[in-house]
C-alpha cells in the first residue's frame, strides 16, 4: 500500500542544510580541509572538519572561507563563536556560524597544536 500524502513529512531545516552543503564542502576543500556530517540536521548542521592535505590552512582561515559562503548576495551570517580548547573532549573546538534566526552550523575541529 502506498503512503498517503499526510504520512510524508519533510523537515525544512534538513532540506535547507542539504542545499548549502556542497558550497561548504568546496570552500573547505579550497583550504585543504574535508568535511563530514554528524547528526540529524533536525535543528542545526553538525559538521566535522579535518585537515586533508599537508598544506591545509589553519582552522581559523578555513572557517573564514566557510563564512564566505554566506555573502550579502546569499544569506547574512552573524559573528562566529569559537568555544575554547578544553571545553570539549580530545581538544575539540566548536565554531558556531549563525546563519539567520535559529539556523546555524556547528563545525567541530580537533586542535592538534
Amino acid at each position: 500500500m502506498a503512503k498517503d500524502r499526510h504520512s510524508v513529512i519533510c523537515n525544512g531545516r534538513s532540506a535547507f542544510y542539504a542545499s548549502i552543503y556542497d558550497d561548504l564542502r568546496n570552500a573547505a576543500m579550497d583550504c585543504g580541509w574535508a568535511l563530514g556530517l554528524h547528526g540529524s540536521l533536525a535543528s542545526d548542521m553538525d559538521i566535522m572538519a579535518m585537515p586533508w592535505v599537508e598544506e591545509a590552512v589553519p582552522a581559523d582561515n578555513m572557517i573564514k572561507n566557510l563564512e564566505s559562503c554566506f555573502s550579502e548576495n546569499k544569506l547574512s551570517q552573524q559573528l562566529t563563536h569559537k568555544s575554547g580548547i578544553g571545553d570539549k573532549p580530545n581538544n575539540r573546538v566548536v565554531y558556531t556560524i549563525h546563519i539567520f534566526k535559529d539556523f546555524y552550523l556547528d563545525i567541530n575541529v580537533i586542535e592538534t597544536s
